[in-house]
């Protein structure tokens, strides 16, 4: 059969500071794989597009090819089945409003909703007529399975794992186990893509070492219980891991078929088998496989001992994200990160000793919050020594724990505006995409304009103190240098965050995309309203479109 897979546009809105990145789908890329290898003809459509598609309006900016380009892609290539891409309910909108696009024109062609949105609120996202199914979890056998039964015309009330509508009912099959063996998955169908978009924006990039690079996930899941992570909508709470001579091979194919000189792992829980991941590094280094790598979803400090980071720069890893998420005991408990913060404190001080580039992420505005509770994580920020602290302010969403919490407490509720059906102007995608946006959510003792507030006061705070470490300890710059392309890098990086640190300290309004600023500056990214006032908002809705 001939499937088209399709990655939606992004839609943000109003004040929503969000700016998606370019990247790519390698949800659709694996299934697109697995379908090739079950004999069907695969498109994927990456409706994100490239850096420059971009659409202004002043209640909206939208993120991706035009509705025109899809449908004529769509019309181009006359598939059999649709599967859309669903991966977040902040922009739950988007594939909605191009699957009612192309049913508009193609009414009898199957549509099959897959993702995180859709695996946690099956019966939600099939309030709208225009979804045929939803495809729960891990997509790859559910998606081949089914199309065996649509080509077959055979019913589909034994597909484990999937949702459809059977006349007016909407029917819930059982869930499907989890593989066991990934290993058996082909590579992602990179040659589906259009990859010259995902090089292009890594050379762009100003914190790259090595260009081009390239993205890839070496496991899958993660059986942590984070209250604020939506992993569990696809993964539940299980992890399994690739088989590192299979991790190693993917690394080469990149280098010859793509000259990717730095891949970023996207795991999301990288390090969960410690003999793995020290197994992997083994691998690179007996093969003597030239790359440098990153983790940039982040790795449990808890799982990390010093012999495996030592382990990790050789086979080389440059940069290390560490979750530390609070840096306040009661915020840990609550939030489920229970080993003490020493112990994060000791494998930062190690990976700097031995010249990783070291970043901790820390997220503002859970429910029970107080400011001083918040000003535990930027004083920790500081003490620990890393080199960068990235401050988010807690994104509820629906598919996480702490909705629920916060549903409790009265302090927000999707629900009404999260039906489909009753979408009918901007707005009403902006109360989720606003509400999920980096605002923040009102707490028990915080206004969303409180914690902007805090996420300023702790981008100056940590600055203005790193400022005056450097300054005072060179040195520590100097670890980094262990070649000629090392210090290549820091001077890089150095100019990179100047212009980032100096509006960091004068703006009113602080956000994480300030970084990326002069990474953005010559393009369309850039112009994003991300820092204005209420006021300047309310003037720029009342403006002429934005050209």
């Amino acid at each position: 059969m001939k499937v088209m897979l399709v990655f939606p546009p992004t839609t943000v809105y109003g004040d929503d500071p969000s700016v998606p990145p370019v990247v790519q789908p390698l949800g659709l890329a694996y299934l697109g794989a697995y379908l090739e290898q079950e004999g069907h003809e695969v498109n994927i459509l990456d409706g994100r597009g490239a850096r420059e598609d971009i659409t202004r309006t002043p209640t909206h900016t939208r993120f991706g090819i035009p509705d025109e380009e899809v449908l004529r892609r769509v019309d181009d290539f006359g598939p059999d089945v649709l599967g859309i891409s669903n991966m977040f309910t902040a922009y739950s909108g988007d594939p909605h409003r191009i699957t009612k696009l192309i049913k508009e024109r193609h009414p009898k062609l199957p549509v099959v909703f897959g993702g995180s949105h859709p695996s946690e609120f099956p019966e939600l996202v099939m309030k709208d007529k225009n979804v045929d199914m939803v495809v729960k979890g891990e997509g790859e056998v559910t998606f081949a399975e089914l199309l065996r039964k649509i080509e077959n015309k055979e019913s589909l009330n034994d597909i484990l794992g999937l949702t459809y509508r059977d006349g007016g009912r909407v029917i819930q099959n059982p869930p499907r186990e989890r593989m066991d063996d990934i290993d058996s998955l082909p590579l992602p169908a990179r040659h589906l893509l259009p990859m010259e978009h995902y090089i292009d924006e890594s050379m762009r990039h100003e914190f790259i070492m090595r260009k081009p690079a390239g993205a890839m996930v070496t496991s899958r899941g993660c059986p942590q219980k984070c209250v604020f992570c939506t992993v569990r909508a696809v993964w539940g709470r299980d992890w399994t891991g690739r088989h590192p001579s299979k991790v190693v091979d993917e690394i080469e194919f990149l280098q010859e078929k793509y000259n990717m000189r730095e891949v970023s792992f996207l795991d999301d829980d990288l390090g969960r088998d410690i003999p793995r991941l020290a197994a992997l590094c083994d691998e690179i280094i007996r093969r003597k496989v030239d790359i440098r790598w990153t983790t940039p979803n982040g790795v449990a400090h808890w799982l990390l001992n010093e012999n495996l980071l030592d382990k990790m720069k050789a086979s080389g890893c440059y940069r290390l994200t560490f979750g530390i998420e609070s840096g306040n005991k009661e915020t840990r408990k609550f939030i489920k990160k229970k080993v003490p913060l020493e112990q994060a404190t000791k494998m930062i001080a190690h990976a700097n000793k031995i010249g990783l580039w070291t970043i901790c992420t820390f997220i503002l505005g859970f429910p029970y919050e107080k400011k001083e509770d918040m000003r535990d994580s930027i004083r920790y920020a500081i003490d620990s020594g890393t080199d960068m602290a990235v401050f988010y302010l807690l994104l509820p969403h629906p598919t996480s724990d702490v909705y629920s919490v916060f549903k409790k407490e009265g302090l927000l509720d999707l629900d009404p505006i999260m039906d489909p059906t009753v979408f009918k102007e901007a707005e009403d995608f902006a109360a989720i995409g606003e509400t999920l946006s980096q605002r923040g959510a009102q707490t028990k003792y915080c206004s969303p304009e409180e914690l902007q507030e805090m996420l300023t006061e702790a981008y100056k705070t940590f600055f203005k103190a790193r400022l005056k470490k450097w300054v005072m300890n060179p040195f520590h710059f100097l670890r980094k240098v262990n070649s000629y392309e090392d210090l290549k890098y820091t001077i890089k990086v150095g100019g990179a965050f100047a212009d980032p640190i100096r509006k960091f300290l004068t703006v009113k309004r602080a956000h994480i995309n300030m970084l990326w600023d002069k990474y953005n500056e010559k393009d369309a990214f850039s112009k994003a309203r991300l820092y204005k006032s209420p006021e300047e908002i309310s003037e720029s809705k009342s403006a002429a479109p934005l050209i």
